[in-house]
């Protein structure tokens, strides 16, 4: 069994605020009534405010800051708040070397929860063995699929 704690991420932050940035500064670039871009400005920034929270920080007493993962591929969540979520992992996850994002569903729930995990949130030696046993254990047979592996 694996178990990972996961910490907050300068690096997803500024992209995050980089991203935001970038779509205002297109927003503002639009010819749209100026009152319209006032208008649409508190929504970017709450969207901000709200994965910056959720995905960066990890301050949201929902955001998961650990997860655990056994040899048959089944997941548990470890949200902010200290409360444990068995998970199924869905094949929909990405793993790569600079980013993983682990898509999962929460048993008995109707939408899935994704985890987005970066090299700084991570110990490197965790992260390695994370990205391994993702690779090669819990690949799915058919990237296609959307149900739980295994």
């Amino acid at each position: 069994m694996l178990n990972v704690s996961i910490k907050a991420s300068r690096i997803l932050a500024f992209l995050l605020t980089a991203m935001h940035a970038f779509g205002i500064g297109l927003l503002w670039s639009l010819p749209l009534a100026p009152w319209l871009k006032a208008a649409s400005m508190p929504v970017l920034l709450a969207s901000l405010a709200f994965y910056l929270g959720r995905d960066a920080w990890r301050s949201f007493s929902w955001s998961v800051t650990a997860l655990s993962l056994d040899s048959e591929c089944k997941c548990g969540l470890q949200t902010a708040k200290g409360e444990w979520l068995d998970s199924d992992l869905l094949a929909s996850s990405f793993v790569s070397p600079y980013l993983t994002v682990l898509n999962v569903r929460p048993r008995g729930a109707h939408w899935a929860r994704h985890v987005i995990i970066l090299p700084d949130a991570i110990d490197p030696e965790r992260f390695r063995q994370l990205r391994v046993l993702l690779n090669w254990k819990c690949r799915a047979d058919d990237a296609r699929n959307t149900n739980p592996i295994r």
